[in-house]
């Protein structure tokens, strides 16, 4: 079996896959073939792979099937144990926790007060609480590439949130802990105590090196890295554990042990230092790696790297099947074999440059299919900055943070000496990173790839590694290359020949955003962006990570969709839910033009988005009735707001745009009202319409009777918060339409509402059921 485990680890893999995609297709495909390569060239060890993949096929179903609810929604008294450390952001506290019936929740809860903060800041790990609350079931996704926190938490195995009423210390009592929870004890005083000592600069990087922790990285620091494909700096890796067993294994050698005493040591502390740093799939990695290194000091073998590799791959995946869809879990093992794999040709003598260099280039490309599908976009910037980032962590920013660390601890004087050195390193580090990240221009931005285009990538990225196995010292042969170029190149340009347009009317809140493409890519618009009014509030209520629809909705989903331009940038009118998120837009996504109304420079919000757009060199154009554009042989009417200056007010004053679109035609109000509506079909008699984007959110001051009976649609898009504080829509205003035989779609109840269409047809899908 010796260099075959892989092949095992794969076949678990393919079992899984199998089981969570019920047979789906692409696994199906997938898996067929591998089976059929190992028919053909490793029938040694087909039936070893076969039974690890039916067997995983089956453990993933019956551990799927074990993952269900004892608890339900009538529930209103719980007593629970936390089981990990609170997090309190703001005035927002989570925690996970385990009720009487042994069944993990996470809680969520408002605080009321300062005071009340103070006094929950003391909740630990153990303490057994008493509180009446509700249970609730977490939100799926709403909008299309969104993060999935339902899933999230199903994979960890919770299926409920919990929402106490009040919570008090006064009802709480602590509990014995077990030895796993007094290392999460451990590790919460060490991320304290560095918080509490280091500088501001430097407390999020030395938290995340030593214990695996980014929560106090300032959210732009740690989008910069991310953004530019560094964020594998911050997590604890091989590097780490790499580094400290060796720092062990030295120190107990020259204590006086013996190796074979020294490798059990080290065996027994290296399940506690992963507890220690948060047990990410990296570091469990790395770990199981580490230890078998270590047991065969004690019990001498030949084991291939290729191979413990592969041991600590199904072991992870039988401790918790789950563990395969985590990113970090994917990156993690995809880099340590592409970097298994290249060894013989990254270690061949040469310099120190070159190894560098073939390192970052193996490692970056084996994780370029992975990042698109997940983040969407590449750095350009990524491969130099690995080259200079990369020595510098591993051989001073890591060290030095250990070192400074340590010596705090034993010397305070020692320990603020390295400290010193190491805030003005991480200072110019961290200002670089902010300021490299902020150029938009060095990010390529190709969307998440289908799953033929991930197929593509990894038999190109294939390609190019047996060509780097034949060049050795010579790089003469660039086929590989080329091919991986043509994949990009494809990537980058298949919206362009994809004859489907796309309508989305995006869910955020209580508020309009609509994504309109045209068939091969011949215009990218949006309507409006959305926005969250923020209300002044006491620092102590302030949260670190507060929801923004911008950063969190519209800017991800454009991306996800490879959007790195807007050919224009509607907005319909100055109010907050409409244009609250244009300029985080602006600032991210490079926008040819922004169409406002009429006069629309003389609202105040309005007047601070023309200025943004100005700064970043974005053309600005007011619309007004009777003007419009065409593109991709379809055309758009401004229908509103009149030419002439009135004392309308602002919703009635909005951009009304008429168009036809899979052979429907479309009438968007934005947020006009009854008396807009009257002047519309007063100076459009003959308007028809079969998409109706009811205007301002179903208010019962919108979509009047004479509006339906003119312009007779046939279906009507809401778009409006889920549990708004207005009553959106309005009762009044749903029976109209049903009146009428309207469909209604709403993004309360739908998620966002997506139109797929070609030149003559076109089919409405929602993202919830």
């Amino acid at each position: 079996m010796k260099g075959n485990v892989i092949y095992i680890a794969l076949s678990a893999v393919f079992g899984i896959l199998l089981g969570y995609f019920s047979f789906h297709v692409y696994p199906l495909v997938f898996s067929s073939f591998y089976v059929l390569f190992l028919l053909l060239r490793k029938r040694e060890i087909f039936l070893f792979c076969l039974a690890a993949m039916i067997g995983l096929y089956a453990y993933f179903i019956y551990t799927d099937g074990k993952n269900r609810t004892m608890l339900n929604d009538t529930m209103t008294q719980f007593s629970v144990r936390f089981v990990a450390p609170v997090t309190i952001d703001g005035d927002r506290l989570i925690g996970t926790a385990e009720t009487s019936k042994r069944e993990k929740v996470k809680i969520s809860y408002r605080i009321r007060s300062q005071e009340e903060k103070q006094r929950l800041s003391r909740l630990s790990v153990g303490m057994v609480c008493s509180f009446s609350g509700v249970l609730e079931i977490p939100e799926p996704a709403r909008n299309p590439y969104a993060f999935n926190y339902k899933n999230y938490l199903y994979f960890q195995r919770i299926h409920w949130l919990l929402k106490p009423h009040a919570l008090s210390l006064d009802n709480c009592r602590p509990t014995p802990l077990s030895f796993h929870e007094k290392l999460i004890m451990v590790r919460q005083r060490g991320i304290a105590y560095i918080e509490q000592h280091f500088p501001k600069e430097t407390i999020g990087i030395v938290q995340a090196l030593v214990y695996g922790e980014r929560e106090q990285m300032s959210e732009t620091l740690l989008e910069g890295y991310q953004k530019l494909g560094l964020i594998h700096l911050l997590a604890i890796s091989g590097l780490h554990v790499t580094m400290l067993t060796g720092m062990g294994f030295f120190l107990a050698i020259r204590a006086g042990m013996t190796r074979e005493t020294a490798a059990l040591l080290l065996l027994f502390l290296l399940p506690m230092y992963t507890l220690l740093t948060g047990a990410s799939p990296s570091a469990v990695r790395a770990s199981l790696m580490a230890g078998m290194v270590l047991i065969t000091l004690k019990w001498p073998t030949k084991l291939l790297p290729i191979d413990s590799l592969s041991i600590a791959c199904i072991i992870m995946l039988l401790f918790n099947p789950y563990t395969l869809f985590q990113a970090g879990f994917q990156l993690s093992f995809m880099a340590a074999l592409a970097l298994i794999l290249s060894s013989h040709t990254i270690l061949q003598p040469s310099s120190s440059l070159r190894q560098l260099v073939l390192t970052t280039v193996i490692a970056q490309l084996s994780l370029l299919p992975l990042l698109l599908y997940h983040f969407f976009e590449i750095s350009l910037l990524s491969f130099p900055l690995n080259v200079i980032f990369v020595p510098l962590y591993s051989f001073i920013v890591l060290p030095l943070s250990l070192i400074s660390l340590i010596g705090h601890h034993f010397f305070a004087p020692i320990g603020k000496i390295f400290i010193f050195i190491l805030e003005k390193i991480l200072f110019l580090t961290n200002h670089l990173v902010e300021l490299l990240a902020s150029h938009s221009s060095f990010v390529l931005t190709l969307g998440r790839p289908s799953p033929l285009l991930l197929f593509c990538y990894c038999i190109a990225i294939l390609f190019v590694f047996v060509e780097f196995e034949k060049m050795h010292q010579r790089w003469q042969n660039y086929k590989g290359i080329f091919f991986l170029l043509f994949v990009i190149i494809a990537d980058w340009f298949a919206p362009y020949f994809d004859a489907q347009g796309e309508v989305v009317l995006l869910d955020v809140g209580q508020g309009d955003c609509i994504y309109i493409e045209l068939p091969y890519r011949k215009g990218v618009y949006l309507i409006d962006t959305g926005g969250v009014l923020s209300f002044s509030k006491p620092s102590w209520q302030k949260r670190k990570d507060e929801f923004e629809v911008g950063d969190d909705v519209v800017v991800p989903f454009l991306k996800a969709k490879g959007v790195s331009k807007l050919d224009k940038l509607i907005i319909t009118h100055g109010d907050y839910d409409h244009m609250g998120a244009a300029q985080t837009i602006i600032e991210q996504i490079t926008v040819k033009e922004l169409l406002i109304g009429k006069n629309g420079n003389e609202d105040h919000l309005q007047k601070r988005l023309i200025q943004a757009a100005k700064r970043h060199h974005v053309s600005v154009r007011e619309i007004s009735r009777g003007e419009k554009w065409n593109a991709a042989g379809i055309s758009f009417y401004a229908l509103s707001p009149p030419r002439t200056k009135s004392e309308a007010s602002r919703n009635n004053r909005s951009i009304v745009l008429y168009t036809k679109l899979g052979g429907l035609l479309w009438l968007f109000l934005g947020d006009l009202e009854e008396s807009g509506e009257q002047e519309l079909i007063r100076a459009f008699p003959n308007l028809r319409a079969d998409v109706l984007k009811v205007g301002h959110h179903g208010s019962d001051t919108s979509t009047s009777e004479a509006l339906l009976k003119q312009i007779k649609p046939k279906v009507a898009l809401i778009s409006v918060g889920k549990h708004n504080r207005y009553g959106h829509p309005h009762e009044t205003v749903i029976q109209r339409l049903r009146a009428y035989n309207i469909s209604i779609l709403r993004t309360d109840w739908h998620g966002a509402i997506q139109f797929i269409y070609t030149k003559k047809a076109g089919t409405f899908t929602t993202m919830l059921p």
